[in-house]
Parts: structure tokens; C-alpha cells; sequence
């Protein structure tokens, strides 16, 4: 059991985003380890030193699992990756970064709005000092399917309230979304919202279960519309996604994320004049730290036992 006064000893992971160490550092009440390696990170918690560990999704090993192990603060909003089952057989707490990162919804505007009004083509012409104006597209009067609506989803959703849209919004769970829109339906009626869809925005967690939830059917009900991705990468079949990208089938495509990270330099869609590609950077911003000082330090004093749990999922 954990002693409400004593001070944990709290493991940061090397790969940790920017300003998480001096968000920690300006709690106080805890004992900081700041290890160089992921073979370290193993070191300290085995020690039994190591009570807590802050760690990104991506960071994660199971050779963290030692028996002084008591809670893991993920800096992502994602579950994936992380062992849950093996947390509650152990009585580990474990809770997510949800809500750290609403600025995945600017950058999906930031996206949908540079693809509609060809932004990327004019930036590309510069290179060429070309001046070349032309008919782009507009966004009013069209339909926009949002798939995912936790917080970056919904964020999506609140935004695009205040535009002249239609929104569809999609999710697992329907009921728990009541009052957000309108016309919320399954994640199962994806390919229909296509259909009717000028554009689909991917805001849905990875994982097994919506590994290419967004295939060559899904792609093709879209038809000539605009595809924006700040979920994850193995959400899309990207060979399915080129192949329309390159016959022209699909307009065009705003990336943040793809299935191999980084992405490789022979990938076709580097290439693509239709495509904006950012280096999954949508969720990074300056407010950032701020947003995870407050975060820990409610969850630390839960883990105190002297406040309620954020974002924990057991």
C-alpha cells in the first residue's frame, strides 16, 4: 500500500516529450529519476526505487514491470501498447494524457483548410517564384464525417459546429456522445458516412481493432473528397490510400500520421502534389508542460489519496 506522506520516487523515460522533466521538477513532493536509457528506466524501477513511471505511449517495454511498480502516468491520450490487463493483475494505477494534447485539433483544421483551398500548391509555387492563381475549392455547404470523438475528436466536432457543415460524427460508443451533434452514429457505419461525405477527418485510437479501418472501401465511397489523418498511421491501408491518391481518385490527403514512422524517403507520397504530409507533430505545442503540471499534480495527490483520479483507466 501506498504512504500517503511519504514522497514517491517518480522514473521519467528519456524519450519523454519536451518540458515534462520540469513540469515534474516544479511539483515537489517527489524524488526524480531521470534515466538515459530504456535499459535504465528497467534499472531503476527493479531497484524498487522506482514506485511511478511517466512514459510515453510509444515508450513503453514490458521490462518495466517490476514488482515496486505501483502507477504509470502514460503522456499520451492512446491505450495501445500498454499492458492493461497486466496493470490490473498487479494493482497498478494507470492513467492516460487525455486532453494534453486539443491542439490535434487545430492542426486537423490546419489541414483540412490548406487541402481545400490548395494553400500546399502556392507554397510549392514559391519554390519556383510561380504565380499562378486558380479556382480552389471551399468547405461551406459540404459534409464532414469526424471518426473518433474523444477529446482531439470532439474538439474537431465543437469547431466545426461554428462552420456552414454538415457533420457526422462517428464512434464506438454513440450514447456516451448524446447532446455533442446531431447525427452520431456507430463506428460499424463508417463506409455509409463516406458516402455521403465530402471529407472524413481520423481522430480514433489506434490500435488492433481499427488497424485500416479506412481501406480501399472506405476510400473509394469518399470518392474525389479530402482524407485528414491526425490519428494514427495504421488507421489507413496506406497502399490503398496512394493508389487513389495517384489516379486522382481521391482529392487529396492531409497526414500527420502514416504506418512507418518516420516516414521512409522512397514513399510515393512524398511526391504526391496532392498530399501535405506533417511529421506527427499535431499534438505538440508550447502549452504542452502546462497541461501536464496540472495533470500530474491532481494525480499526484490522488495517488496520495487526497484527491479524485484524472484520466485513470485502472
Amino acid at each position: 500500500m501506498t504512504d500517503p506522506a511519504a514522497d514517491p520516487t517518480v522514473v521519467l523515460h528519456p524519450a519523454s516529450n519536451p518540458g515534462v522533466r520540469a513540469a515534474l521538477e516544479s511539483l515537489g513532493r517527489l524524488r526524480l529519476l531521470c534515466p538515459d536509457s530504456p535499459a535504465e528506466v528497467a534499472g531503476a524501477l527493479a531497484s524498487s526505487a522506482g514506485e511511478v513511471l511517466v512514459t510515453p505511449r510509444v515508450g513503453w517495454s514490458d521490462t518495466f514491470l517490476a514488482p515496486g511498480l505501483r502507477w504509470v502516468q502514460s503522456q499520451s491520450a492512446g491505450m495501445e501498447g500498454f499492458p492493461l490487463a497486466e496493470f490490473r493483475r498487479r494493482g497498478i494505477a494507470f492513467s492516460t494524457g487525455r486532453g494534453l494534447h486539443d491542439v490535434c485539433a487545430e492542426h486537423a483544421f490546419a489541414l483540412l483548410l490548406a487541402l481545400t483551398r490548395d494553400v500546399h500548391v502556392a507554397v510549392r509555387d514559391m519554390a519556383g517564384r510561380r504565380w499562378r492563381p486558380h479556382i480552389a475549392q471551399e468547405l461551406a455547404g459540404r459534409t464532414v464525417a469526424v471518426a473518433g470523438l474523444g477529446a482531439i475528436g470532439g474538439g474537431i466536432v465543437r469547431r466545426l459546429r461554428e462552420w456552414d457543415v454538415q457533420i457526422i460524427g462517428l464512434t464506438r460508443s454513440p450514447d456516451r456522445h448524446q447532446g455533442l451533434i446531431a447525427d452520431i452514429r456507430p463506428l460499424a457505419a463508417l463506409r455509409a458516412a463516406c458516402h455521403e461525405s465530402s471529407v472524413l477527418i481520423l481522430a480514433v485510437p489506434g490500435g488492433a481493432d481499427t488497424r485500416h479501418l479506412v481501406a480501399g472501401p472506405e476510400l473509394d465511397a469518399l470518392g474525389g473528397g479530402w482524407l485528414v489523418n491526425v490519428s494514427r498511421g495504421s488507421v489507413v491501408d496506406e497502399s490503398a490510400l496512394v493508389a487513389r491518391l495517384t489516379s486522382g481518385a481521391l482529392r487529396g490527403a492531409g497526414l500527420d500520421v502514416v504506418e512507418a514512422e518516420p516516414l521512409p524517403g522512397d514513399s510515393p507520397l512524398w511526391e504526391l502534389p496532392s498530399v501535405i504530409i506533417t511529421p506527427h507533430m499535431a499534438g505538440r505545442t508550447p502549452r504542452y508542460a502546462e497541461r501536464f503540471t496540472d495533470l500530474m499534480a491532481r494525480n499526484l495527490r490522488a495517488y496520495r489519496g487526497e484527491g479524485e483520479w484524472l484520466n485513470k483507466i485502472c
